[in-house]
């Protein structure tokens, strides 16, 4: 079957339109600048004078409040844990063990309205208050004078 010169440059015409309009239509998502956010920085043109930025910044100033500490405000003294590391340690592995790491590190991180993550709440509640927690002090202390011991005898 022969095709007509007629024939074939329509085809290549109806290809050609086909290729235009399917680059038109995605140009729009190769530009860069759609829903997902642009990382490139958008300038904005603005119809304040400079001079008038600077006033207002200075007029700002003048009634604006003490910045940082002053010699008047007395600072709160810093809190600092009374735990031991053995106590850390033992909340530490007890946390993991209740499945509240799973939870936190999760996609959903520490929801506290998930039914999930209440019932690791009170996994770790029960663990904590159980004798578990006292033999897991125990055992990281004794762990632990264990390595202080290796390390002073070299």
């Amino acid at each position: 079957m022969k095709f007509s010169s007629t024939t074939r440059t329509t085809r290549i015409l109806g290809t050609t339109a086909v290729a235009a309009w399917l680059a038109l239509a995605s140009a729009p998502s190769l530009a860069g600048n759609y829903a997902e956010g642009d990382p490139r920085p958008v300038p904005l043109a603005s119809s304040t004078t400079r001079a008038a930025v600077t006033a207002d910044a200075q007029q700002w100033l003048r009634s604006a409040p003490t910045q940082g500490y002053t010699d008047g405000l007395a600072q709160q003294a810093a809190v600092v844990s009374a735990n031991s590391r053995a106590d850390v340690a033992a909340d530490t592995r007890l946390w993991i063990q209740s499945g509240l790491a799973a939870q936190q590190n999760g996609e959903a991180g520490a929801d506290t309205t998930r039914p999930a993550y209440r019932q690791a709440m009170a996994e770790y509640t029960k663990l904590r208050a159980s004798p578990a927690y006292g033999a897991l002090v125990e055992q990281s202390t004794s762990r632990q004078a264990a390595a202080q011991s290796r390390t002073t005898v070299r």
